[in-house]
């Protein structure tokens, strides 16, 4: 951990402890009680909101708006990245069948809720790129988004010209290349979520070094040397 992002952490370190104690009293008891996985999930992620939001605040005031961006994009798309192992977890383990393995928020598991979230994903990379253009990591992750929010533009294509959803769009099996890769919708879409958020997260770590490197006084020679180097 860099020594700046060590300073927005340890002050946290109660909140965490508190958050991790009320999301899983709070999700147990919702579970003993019978309730919709929906309803659980909301519960366990409610007691997590006031920390995320301190969070973002705290970078914001410690390092600017443009990491407190940086960090809403991987907090958001790391949370979307547990919903699709949610989702392999009810298909390959629990053994559910398509139309019961939605994730914790099922009804928002359809294409246009899919492709609208590759926008906003690709979006935010695109608006970081101007202000962090030497971050080889948030490149490559514009590379990735890029490639996923095309497979949802065929895919939400597909819906609309047909009205069909959960086909296997470019690449998964039965794909439109060469008949995909063999590798079902769920798996190929979870490979493409993680491929895609592993260089995000390295980047924002990346991105936090150099400000702990440069220091307090060197943000404004580090933000020129950004946008003109």
């Amino acid at each position: 951990m860099t020594e700046g992002a060590a300073i927005l952490v340890r002050p946290m370190l109660p909140w965490l402890a508190a958050a991790v104690l009320l999301s899983a009293v709070g999700a147990g008891v919702a579970a003993s009680a019978g309730a919709p996985i929906w309803v659980i999930g909301v519960i366990g992620l409610a007691a997590w909101l006031p920390l995320l939001a301190m969070a973002v605040l705290a970078t914001g005031r410690a390092a600017g708006g443009w990491m407190a961006l940086f960090l809403v994009l991987a907090l958001t798309q790391s949370g979307h990245v547990g919903e699709h192992v949610v989702q392999i977890f009810q298909l390959r383990v629990l053994g559910l069948t398509g139309e019961h393995a939605h994730g914790v928020f099922g009804a928002l598991d359809i294409e246009w809720v899919h492709f609208a979230w590759n926008s906003w994903v690709l979006l935010a990379v695109a608006i970081l790129l101007i202000r962090f253009r030497n971050n080889p990591w948030l490149w490559l992750t514009a590379l990735l988004a890029g490639w996923h929010l095309f497979e949802h533009l065929v895919l939400i294509t597909t819906y609309l010209t047909t009205g069909v959803e959960g086909t296997p769009g470019l690449l998964a099996r039965g794909g439109l290349l060469g008949g995909g890769l063999g590798i079902a919708r769920p798996e190929l879409h979870l490979v493409y979520n993680l491929a895609e958020t592993l260089p995000l997260l390295i980047g924002l770590g990346w991105e936090w070094r150099r400000r702990s490197l440069h220091g307090p006084s060197g943000e404004q020679q580090l933000m020129a040397a950004e946008l003109h180097g």
